[in-house]
């Protein structure tokens, strides 16, 4: 145990060491603000940092939707239980008039069973897949019967936590309907003008790191230049806004993708729409970390930066938690419960009798 404990403080020492490092950091990007920078592919506005003026809510329909899923392996198959819901924010004069919930406010969960014989991480992937596609499905149909001012998805605009699988994959026909239905939701929000933007809560990218690196860096005379290229190339760019972003403030606007036409999900799309989504991060509340939001915008995307932005900040009503209010609703009404699986299950049993398939697994049965 001693040498347990003297390793602990050998890493909460590296651990404010490196903190200490990221703050100097933020600071220096805050500095270098004062500056414009030159415009390119990379760099599409002249500020690293930009105020944000929260907007008033005033007859504006804001919607969201977020997923939920629960699922469960047994001896030969797998089960899972999904909903979406989406949850229509109508304002007015600054107040909250009326609530809608598509399909409904707590509608009854999907079940499926999963005969395809995944590995552990297959599957995983598969869940993924599933929920993303009952979320987006749903995102379609609120768009198309609601036309909000704009649309939160709960997590990116484009499948996310996954690679293209390979076109022999079992995996594969399941992401070709979730490709399908982002396609379909961008020509939807096209179609009625909605603005649509995805929240990432807890975000890993480190691509606003990597702009900071290659394109801004490259161009500053300054002996602490070096000392935070290294530290960028191992930081995620949440862990460095949370110093360098204010409460109100946005980084500038940024490509998803350097090159969208070799992005293995991007090309997916066609160049007109992988060209079309774009990222920023925005700091909604005083002591909790940015939230990246990535967005959908065929043309003035600066200026739909800005009004997303605007509403992000309105909605976000707790200091500590900058996730809009429309979202934190529809994950709520989202959510399901192991027992809600219980219930499945047991159900199933009932039904099927109890075949080798619906076994419990080993590990599950153990009499020690």
């Amino acid at each position: 145990m001693k040498e347990f404990f003297k390793l602990t403080e050998e890493f909460a020492k590296k651990i404010i060491e490196i903190e200490n490092l990221r703050k100097r950091v933020g600071n220096f990007l805050r500095e270098l603000s004062k500056a414009s920078l030159s415009l390119d592919r990379e760099i599409l506005e002249e500020k690293i940092i930009i105020p944000v003026e929260r907007r008033d809510l005033e007859d504006l329909k804001i919607a969201g939707v977020d997923g939920g899923i629960v699922k469960h392996s047994l001896h030969g198959i797998d089960l899972m239980l999904l909903r979406a819901v989406g949850v229509i924010f109508y304002f007015k004069n600054n107040k909250l008039e009326k609530v809608d919930y598509w399909p409904e406010a707590l509608p009854a969960p999907i079940p499926k069973v999963i005969f395809d014989p995944f590995t552990d991480v297959e599957l995983e992937v598969n869940s993924n897949f599933e929920r993303q596609l009952v979320e987006v499905k749903n995102a379609v149909e609120l768009v198309e019967k609601f036309k909000p001012d704009i649309l939160f998805l709960d997590g990116s605009i484009i499948p996310h936590y996954t690679e293209r699988p390979a076109e022999h994959s079992l995996l594969f026909p399941t992401y070709r309907k979730l490709i399908e239905a982002y396609t379909e939701l961008f020509y939807k929000v096209r179609e009625s003008g909605t603005a649509l933007a995805g929240i990432i809560e807890d975000s890993r990218g480190t691509r606003f790191c990597e702009i900071v690196n290659q394109r801004i860096l490259a161009r500053v005379k300054d002996e602490i230049a070096t000392e935070i290229k290294l530290l960028l190339n191992r930081t995620r760019d949440t862990n460095l806004l949370t110093y360098a972003l204010k409460f109100g403030e946005r980084t500038f606007v940024f490509r998803y993708s350097s090159f969208p036409e070799q992005h293995p999900i991007l090309k997916e799309f066609g160049g007109k729409i992988a060209n079309s989504i774009f990222s920023f991060y925005l700091k909604t509340a005083e002591f909790d970390r940015p939230l990246r939001v990535d967005f959908f915008a065929e043309k003035e995307f600066i200026k739909l930066a800005n009004f997303i932005s605007s509403i992000l900040l309105a909605l976000a009503g707790h200091s500590s938690y900058g996730m809009p209010s429309v979202l934190i609703e529809a994950d709520q009404r989202a959510k399901l419960s192991e027992k809600d699986l219980e219930l499945f299950y047991h159900d199933l049993l009932a039904k099927a009798g109890n075949l080798a398939a619906l076994f419990l697994q080993r590990r599950e049965q153990r009499p020690f």
